[in-house]
Order: structure tokens, then C-alpha cells, then sequence
């Protein structure tokens, strides 16, 4: 029997991605995720608190985002929509602390519109369309593979 861990985030990014490449020349990107969750605690007071996760990317949906990022359109504090596989990943800190890493390998991804800019869908091969419309200056790139 299969199993899976999927999970679907809307944050975020923490920083410029990163390229690197695997042993096999597979190119990977990484970047921070930051999730913001609001809630209200028992006296009514509104709590904040942030969920970091580290997000990967592989192969073809890694070659859009660095074509995204060259443009500026994928860069730090950037909203994003993530779904992907997820997995925590325990380690022990230099001072001995057991920590624990949240780890997303992305699927897809979509640009969200933030502060007056339009949504792009750059899915991994979906072929969806964002409901808002692409900017124009975004349809002269023929070379980017969605």
C-alpha cells in the first residue's frame, strides 16, 4: 500500500532562492518559507505566529524559477502558492539541541499577486491558468517551460 505526505502552503519567501546542482547534474532550488498563522487566544487577543519551512524544487519546475528569479519576479518576500511533499527532519544543533526541519519538495508553484501585482501560475506541467491575468510584460517569455 502507498503512502504519502502532501501539503499545500501559501507564504512568503524568506530569501532569494538558491541553485545548486545534484552529483547527477540534476538542478535543484531552495529557498525559506514563511507561513504566517493568525488566531485568537482564549482572552480574545489576536496571536501571530510563523511556521518556517524549507522548500526544494528538481528539474523542470527548478528551471522556472530560476528563469522567474533572473526576471525578479521570484524573489525575497515574494508571495508564492507551494504544493508538494512534506517531511520533518530531526538534527542536533550545534549547541546540542534537537531541532527539527520542515522540508517541502515542491510540485508546483504560483506566483500570488502581492501589493498590486497579478498572479502567474508556473505549475509543475498543470497547464492551469491564475485567475488573474499574467502581466504583459510576462508574455514575451517564450522561453520560460509553462
Amino acid at each position: 500500500m502507498a503512502s504519502l505526505a502532501k501539503i499545500t502552503l501559501i507564504g512568503n519567501l524568506g530569501g532569494d532562492p538558491e541553485t545548486r546542482y545534484t552529483p547527477q547534474g540534476t538542478l535543484v532550488v531552495s529557498f525559506s518559507l514563511a507561513v504566517n498563522n493568525r488566531r485568537r487566544d482564549a482572552s480574545g487577543n489576536q496571536q501571530e505566529n510563523t511556521n518556517w519551512y524549507r522548500v526544494s524544487a528538481f528539474g523542470r519546475l527548478a528551471e522556472t524559477m530560476v528563469n522567474l528569479s533572473e526576471r525578479g519576479y521570484l524573489t525575497k518576500g515574494k508571495q508564492v502558492y507551494i504544493d508538494g511533499n512534506f517531511e520533518a527532519r530531526e538534527w542536533t544543533g550545534q549547541d546540542g539541541t534537537t531541532r527539527t526541519s520542515l522540508e517541502v519538495t515542491a510540485r508546483e508553484m504560483q506566483l500570488l499577486g502581492q501589493r498590486g501585482d497579478d498572479a502567474s501560475d508556473v505549475g509543475g506541467g498543470s497547464g492551469r491558468q491564475s485567475q488573474s491575468s499574467p502581466r504583459a510584460d510576462m508574455d514575451d517569455m517564450d522561453d520560460v517551460p509553462f
